[in-house]
């Protein structure tokens, strides 16, 4: 069953749009009208993404951004806001995992970690922040399942959302005129998630899931349906606080 959404007008931010969540996301928002900003680091993809969705009457734009710098969120955030007159909602979707067990883990591992999944979404929004504020606005937050059931190797990821989390909550408490919403999905496939971890280390690490038996995942929910349940947090009126997206049993495992 197709998500039909009316976003039209509503001026989008999405951070992450280079690939996978918040690229589907980008994509389904401009379907339903919204006028998008895409930010990510990776400006020839975004460059290749809005060329399509201008291709089909769409608007969107283009800012260069790594979350990991503060000058970064904070021109991507008023680039987005100069060209769309304002901003009605972010999303922030970016997401790094490093497979790397605890013990292993060195101090450059953890603060890559937290400047992508957690401290660039502070910095986002504490730029966002008078905009969102103008439009009586919203800002989206990709979290994770893995947060409360993590797996050896990917802890610096869980922890990092299990933080995101308490950010979530904190903003909610100190700006309570902004809507603050966490989506926590579940296994989603069609992303980049494991593209950085290389074949012989994913092999090895895969070999204690399976002997564990956590591998592989019953279920995998299709990218498109994790895009639209975030999508419709932009599109409903009423107060959203957290979300629980989880794929169904028959969705299968991938």
């Amino acid at each position: 069953m197709s998500v039909r959404l009316d976003l039209e007008g509503k001026r989008v931010l999405v951070l992450g749009a280079s690939s996978g969540i918040g690229r589907a996301v980008a994509e389904l928002a401009a379907e339903s009208g919204a006028r998008l900003a895409l930010a990510a680091r990776r400006r020839d993809r975004l460059d290749a993404l809005a060329g399509s969705l201008r291709a089909g009457g769409r608007e969107a734009h283009v800012v260069s951004c790594d979350v990991a710098r503060d000058a970064d969120c904070r021109a991507a955030v008023e680039h987005a806001a100069q060209e769309l007159g304002g901003l009605d909602a972010l999303v922030y979707a970016p997401g790094i995992s490093p497979l790397v067990l605890l013990e292993e883990a060195r101090r450059e591992d953890w603060r890559e970690v937290l400047d992508a999944n957690l401290i660039g979404a502070s910095q986002v929004t504490a730029a966002a922040l008078p905009h969102l504020r103008a439009s009586q606005g919203r800002a989206v937050y990709v979290g994770s399942y893995s947060a409360r059931q993590t797996l050896p190797g990917i802890s610096l990821y869980s922890v990092s959302k299990l933080a995101l989390s308490g950010l979530v909550a904190s903003w909610r408490m100190e700006h309570p005129d902004v809507d603050f919403v966490h989506v926590v999905l579940g296994n989603t496939f069609g992303t980049e998630f494991a593209a950085s971890w290389g074949a012989e280390r994913t092999a090895m690490i895969t070999k204690q899931w399976i002997a564990r038996g956590l591998f592989p995942a019953p279920k995998m929910m299709p990218l498109r349906a994790a895009a639209e349940a975030i999508a419709t947090t932009l599109a409903v009126g009423a107060f959203l606080d957290d979300v629980g997206v989880m794929p169904r049993m028959r969705d299968g495992a991938v």
